[in-house]
């Protein structure tokens, strides 16, 4: 008598060619095979981690059934082996569990997983590339695939993470913030979600080469000599020679990763290349690069609100582009999602969604009276219905809020 077929569990690192794949676990979630099949080549296996497939389940067949041809040779099911056919495998940037819309409570907690996990893995990222240790291209495309996929379902929830800066981790913060902000500004811009994701992973690694400079010219609070600025230039060359190395070699991201300090005017580095010579997706990444950058809390100096930052942004007509610069001021809002404002009838607010068609009428959560100079209970106003406007810009300093606290105690 054949003897029953038994399911087991194992980690991708120890699925191996031969065995037959019927389910496909994506960071604790299952997914089903469309068509289950054996897997007949270790590129099929190093696929299924790109997918960020940590777990499989595969059948455990007696000596009888263990024999049976691959699927793609079977004549009831021709070619619809795991390698030979990649839809077999749910792509999770596909799947309802990842890429469904969701609404702002429903995908906030879970961008905090998703923040918190990229924030780590940059740094241990910066830390190996200090180190000499190898990049792994497999676990950063993870990183960049979910930021795209929380993205994909609630533009907002992720997003207003970028507003929550601790000086002490600025550098992992920085390069997390980007790819956000990248990959919502691409998807504003209508390119395809696998384009957006790439330009994901090359935000994520724009700033890579600064593991190497001195911790001492980074975080110096007084102006560069030439001869720092000299050493901060060649995170560049750095960086590239990092991402080479290891495999990164995507046009997309070396782009980014070489040409975001250039500037129209041909003031920038480490060419001084010229509006002419510089793609679109140069000067994307300039803006987003610079905005996060002078919103950012350092050890030495405090962030500038995002309208500040707009304003600049606006004002330096020389050397960012400039309808690139409206199209993205009309991506984030004038007051982007995460931001305090302060309102018509005396309260401080939180923008949690924006409001493309009224951009000064954003949905907000009030939450601080500023007659009391305390906090109240909280209240959900839509701006676009209600009479109560925007009077300007809040820093979160000049109450006493942590906005920390007041982000997670909102949403969470």
């Amino acid at each position: 008598m054949t003897e029953a077929t038994i399911f087991k569990t194992l980690s991708i690192n120890e699925l191996k060619t031969g065995m037959f794949v019927s389910e496909v676990i994506l960071r604790e979630r299952k997914n089903k095979v469309k068509n289950q099949g054996r897997v007949n080549s270790q590129r099929t296996i190093e696929s299924l981690k790109k997918q960020g497939v940590t777990q499989v389940i595969i059948k455990c067949e007696d000596d009888e059934t263990s024999s049976a041809q691959p699927i793609e040779n079977s004549e009831e099911t021709p070619q619809q082996n795991i390698e030979t056919d990649q839809s077999s495998i749910v792509d999770p940037t596909q799947n309802k569990l990842t890429a469904e819309a969701s609404s702002l409570d429903q995908e906030f907690s879970r961008s905090c997983e998703i923040y918190d996990n990229t924030t780590k893995n940059i740094q241990s990222l910066f830390n190996h590339a200090r180190a000499q240790k190898a990049l792994s291209p497999e676990a950063i495309n993870l990183l960049a695939s979910e930021i795209t996929d929380s993205v994909v379902r609630n533009e907002y929830a992720i997003t207003i993470l970028t507003r929550i800066r601790h000086h002490s981790t600025y550098q992992w913060e920085h390069a997390t913030n980007c790819a956000i902000l990248v990959c919502g500004f691409a998807l504003f811009l209508g390119l395809n979600k696998d384009t957006a994701q790439k330009m994901t992973l090359g935000a994520l690694l724009h700033d890579i080469g600064v593991a190497k400079v001195p911790k001492g010219i980074i975080e110096k609070p007084s102006k560069l000599t030439t001869n720092e600025m000299d050493v901060v230039k060649k995170h560049l060359a750095w960086g590239h020679q990092l991402c080479k190395k290891d495999g990164f070699n995507d046009p997309i991201l070396m782009d980014m990763l070489i040409n975001h300090h250039e500037r129209l005017d041909g003031s920038g580095y480490p060419r001084g290349l010229k509006k002419e010579k510089l793609s679109k997706l140069a000067r994307i990444t300039a803006i987003v690069d610079v905005y996060d950058a002078m919103t950012g809390d350092k050890n030495y100096k405090k962030g500038l609100p995002p309208i500040s930052a707009l304003r600049h942004l606006l004002g330096d007509k020389n050397k960012f582009d400039q309808e690139i610069v409206q199209q993205f001021i009309k991506y984030l809002g004038v007051h982007p999602v995460g931001s305090f404002v302060e309102l018509s009838n005396d309260k401080i607010a939180i923008v949690v969604e924006g409001n493309r068609n009224e951009p000064l009428k954003p949905k907000v959560k009030i939450f601080f009276s500023l007659k009391l100079q305390n906090y109240i209970k909280i209240k959900d106003c839509d701006l676009s219905k209600d009479p109560v406007t925007i009077l300007a810009s809040v820093h979160a300093d000049a109450h006493n809020i942590n906005s920390a606290k007041v982000i997670n105690d909102i949403l969470n």
